[in-house]
């Protein structure tokens, strides 16, 4: 059984979701748009996507909104790039990196995870003092780990610059905000910035030190060198959905060298006899 809810906007579709207590999301929900359509789902495990499938290996994605992203979310769309895997999505609206790890070294222990691909997030702005730490822990005891660097629509070239005049309202045609509904602040900008190259280069840092696969997708959106930086964001941190096919492909062509192809049946074959061209092909239908 699920539960349905109409979606109305971000905030009050995660005060219906995100469960206090538990700091995850609730299990078995089900929004839908004023058309009756099918917005999003979280499944009967609390990661937003399609039913568990015994059938495939299982791949979850951690983070925080960047990774929760927009309608059904850029996570799903991988499954039709890697068969025999099913891509959830274990984003969050505003998690931060301490508890997304948490999450995720929980669930490992309960179901067969054959990859956490991770993304620390960006919360809690500005404070990078203890990621180190937790993120070696984390890796040191998830080995099929592989970590994600944030990208961002800031680049060296603007990020003390005063952007205002790029803001639209949310509701006009490509829009571009601040950061979600926050007030414009070229100060927070700056900050936000330094904060996230900071991040990043801890999170490359620790990849190189403990050899385990890193995707930088703040190199892969780099707007430096683009002619408006707002191409791929609706703000500083989001990216638009016109983007997912692009993140998707930057992600799977980090990982597709570690997705091992689904082992074939094995079939018992008697060299004499004369019907093992049958046998083969009724085990193989």
């Amino acid at each position: 059984m699920k539960t349905v809810h109409l979606t109305l906007n971000c905030a009050a579709c995660k005060l219906v979701y995100y469960d206090k207590e538990t700091e995850a999301m609730r299990p078995r929900l089900v929004f839908v748009g004023a058309d009756g359509s099918i917005h999003f789902e979280i499944n009967e495990v609390g990661l937003k996507g399609d039913a568990l499938d015994d059938t495939r290996k299982l791949v979850v994605v951690w983070g925080d909104s960047v990774v929760f992203s927009a309608g059904r979310g850029w996570p799903c769309l991988l499954d039709s790039l890697a068969p025999g895997y099913q891509f959830l999505n274990g984003g969050i609206e505003g998690d931060p990196y301490t508890n997304i790890l948490r999450r995720a070294h929980e669930f490992k222990r309960q179901r067969a995870v054959e990859l956490n691909l991770l993304m620390l997030g960006w919360h809690p702005l500005p404070d990078n003092r203890n990621v180190r730490s937790a993120l070696t822990d984390f890796v040191e005891k998830t080995p099929n780990t592989v970590l994600f660097t944030m990208p961002t629509a800031l680049n060296r070239r603007i990020a003390d610059q005063d952007l205002s005049p790029y803001l639209t309202h949310r509701d006009a045609d490509n829009a571009f905000t601040f950061c979600g509904d926050l007030p414009y602040s070229r100060k927070n900008q700056y900050i936000g910035f330094n904060y996230i190259v900071e991040r990043n280069e801890i999170i490359r840092e620790t990849a190189a030190r403990m050899d385990v696969r890193m995707v930088d997708l703040f190199a892969e959106f780099d707007t430096e060198k683009l002619d408006d930086f707002r191409q791929d964001f609706i703000d500083m941190i989001h990216l638009r959905a016109s983007a997912h096919p692009k993140i998707v492909r930057a992600v799977y062509d980090g990982i597709k060298d570690l997705l091992r192809p689904a082992v074939p049946p094995s079939i018992d074959i008697d060299p004499g006899s004369t019907s093992c061209f049958h046998k083969i092909r009724a085990r193989l239908a």
